[in-house]
């Protein structure tokens, strides 16, 4: 692969980032957008990408085991997680002080009944309440890639495969860690079920890094490519409000488990994956500059995630407290929200642009 970026990661990773703060944001639409992207969302985009910028990022052919520079990254994202969690209880307990404890219905109100317990609990990432456990999952994530990464230079198929039959048994075993905030007691997103997905996208990124073909183009498969991933779209609202029965009856469920991340789950996704590196439209809007604000957001994924967090929390916050909120006053929450992250990025890659301005010139002054 040339020293070029590769702006569709950047393209699809931006607007993931916003979708998820949208619906983490309990607006009172949320959920039906939420369930109006088919059978996956943006968490299984979001995740496969991360993969393959993980490979993108951090693997060296036949280097061997590698742990450094993925391990400080799991480290940092870990303290990242913390102190999201330290806002987001500070802004619970400023809550709780200021309003009767019945109007805070949070999975942060069970927190405050053992807060050392608990501390312990969330340092070692067994508490975790709602929309905190996506970091850590990316911390396990990045814990094995250096493994992936070794086992992939020894056999491609033996780590698809094996990454295959552990995400078999862990959804077919209930297999997790344990989440005492939640009430399954259990991580939401199950890592040995998600790491299916990250270690399709650095199958996917490996390729990418060595020049070869990544999901190259085949007539048939770009049909049923893009059937699939229509259909399910008007299929999964229907299946999901009861309007119509699936034909899998019982077994519908697990197909679409967001926590051990379902077969029609991860179809979906690598469908949507394989239309957008195969129409053209698409790497054409991932070079062109009227979308580099989109981009320049996916590029700073860290950040705009966390700042996506905080803001939804505050809205899911003022939901809970005005639930009876104009359509009109959420919509200016959800375009406030969304202006909010895009300025973080666009300050972020401003200040990127100019610290690498300024190496460029220390370099020629020195030269």
């Amino acid at each position: 692969m040339s020293g070029e970026r590769e702006n569709r990661i950047d393209l699809l990773r931006g607007p993931s980032l916003l979708l998820i703060f949208i619906g983490h944001a309990e607006f009172t639409f949320s959920l039906t957008f939420q369930q109006s992207r088919g059978f996956c969302d943006a968490s299984e985009i979001f995740v496969l990408l991360a993969g393959m910028s993980c490979a993108l990022a951090y693997y060296r052919p036949d280097a061997g085991l590698l742990l450094e520079r993925p391990w400080k990254r799991a480290f940092r994202l870990y303290l990242v997680h913390l102190l999201l969690f330290a806002i987001m209880l500070a802004i619970s307990a400023l809550i709780i002080g200021a309003f009767d404890q019945t109007t805070w219905a949070g999975d942060m109100t069970d927190f405050w009944q053992d807060p050392f317990h608990h501390g312990l609990q969330a340092l070692s990432l067994s508490y975790m309440p709602g929309n905190l456990d996506i970091l850590p999952m990316y911390v396990v994530l990045l814990l094995l890639a250096p493994f992936a990464f070794l086992l992939h230079d020894w056999s491609r198929t033996a780590l698809l495969g094996l990454s295959c039959l552990v995400w078999f048994v862990a959804g077919l075993g209930h297999i997790n860690l344990p989440n005492a905030a939640l009430e399954g007691h259990t991580w939401y997103f199950d890592p040995l079920s998600w790491q299916f997905i990250f270690v399709i996208g650095i199958y996917l990124g490996v390729r990418m890094k060595r020049g070869q073909s990544v999901l190259p183009y085949n007539g048939p498969v770009f049909v049923a490519a893009a059937l699939f991933a229509v259909a399910a779209i008007p299929l999964n609202l229907v299946f999901h409000f009861g309007v119509v029965d699936s034909p899998f009856g019982d077994l519908h469920h697990q197909l679409v488990s967001k926590t051990n991340g379902g077969p029609l789950r991860i179809i979906n996704v690598l469908a949507i994956l394989y239309l957008a590196w195969n129409i053209p439209a698409v790497k054409a809007a991932a070079d062109h500059p009227a979308m580099r604000l989109i981009c320049v957001a996916g590029r700073h994924s860290l950040p705009i995630f966390s700042a996506g967090i905080l803001l939804s929390f505050a809205a899911a916050v003022l939901m809970r407290l005005i639930p009876d909120m104009p359509l009109a006053a959420q919509l200016l929450l959800l375009a406030g929200g969304c202006a909010l992250q895009l300025a973080i990025g666009w300050v972020l890659e401003g200040r990127r642009t100019a610290r690498a301005g300024a190496a460029a010139y220390g370099l020629r002054r020195t030269a």
